[in-house]
């Protein structure tokens, strides 16, 4: 099972008065990749921030590099909610452990399908969905479509979309849903930036970041950060209340 025995995890920050954590899911190229690190510390300014390995090293980078991305869903398909939910319940017992009172969450991508399984849970307090990949429920995993995800997330949740994901993260489709709910919710579109544009590490659909119409630029730089002040504002309104 996913969270069998022991199992990396990347941490930054420390359980500070505020008594928040941040549990972040990474996307499918793997912690390791890109900027995730670099976006966890930014996160721990104010939080205390784990990522777990939910891939045991796992990446799909060298399926894209060798053209066989359809052999790398495949394999994507092992890491279903049964592989990572056990994994997801260890940091929440550990987070409770260390007296953490209040825990957001982000996810990147894949991560985002993430964020949105765990978030049925009630100890997870806010939800950020960045560049989201919420197919996979339907393809790779239990089944349930993107509005099947948000009617059960029943978690306060910002959506950090970009032209390159479905119509239906950023169109207000999925807002009606979480607002038939209850569930603060809100969404931000990125019109300037790329699927992946957060953790730099993913293109779109196997592509580079650059690839996929992302500039290495100012503007790079610039919606990165702008992402992250966001999911810092979403958990400054939500874990604190």
């Amino acid at each position: 099972s996913g969270g069998g025995g022991g199992f990396r995890c990347y941490t930054s920050g420390a359980p500070t008065a505020s008594r928040t954590a941040v549990l972040v899911f990474h996307d499918v190229f793997g912690m390791d990749s890109g900027n995730h690190k670099m976006v966890c510390d930014a996160l721990a300014a104010q939080h205390y921030v784990i990522m777990p390995d939910f891939y045991d090293g796992w990446s799909i980078e060298p399926f894209y590099n060798a053209g066989k991305a359809g052999d790398g869903k495949k394999e994507l398909a092992r890491f279903n909610w049964a592989w990572c939910s056990p994994r997801v319940e260890a940091v929440l017992q550990h987070l409770s452990e260390i007296g953490i009172e209040k825990t957001g969450s982000i996810g990147f991508c894949w991560g985002a399908w993430g964020v949105a399984k765990a978030c049925q849970d009630r100890r997870i307090h806010a939800g950020v969905w960045a560049h989201p990949s919420c197919q996979v429920g339907k393809e790779l995993y239990e089944g349930e479509s993107e509005q099947e995800l948000a009617a059960s997330a029943g978690t306060p949740t910002l959506i950090l979309s970009t032209p390159q994901e479905k119509p239906l993260y950023s169109n207000g489709e999925l807002a009606s849903i979480f607002a038939a709910q209850g569930v603060p919710f809100d969404g931000v579109h990125f019109r300037d930036q790329a699927h992946g544009f957060m953790t730099r590490a993913a293109g779109f659909l196997g592509k580079s970041w650059t690839e996929s119409g992302g500039m290495a630029d100012g503007a790079a730089a610039v919606g990165q950060q702008r992402a992250i002040q966001l999911a810092l504002g979403w958990y400054a309104k939500h874990l604190y209340d």
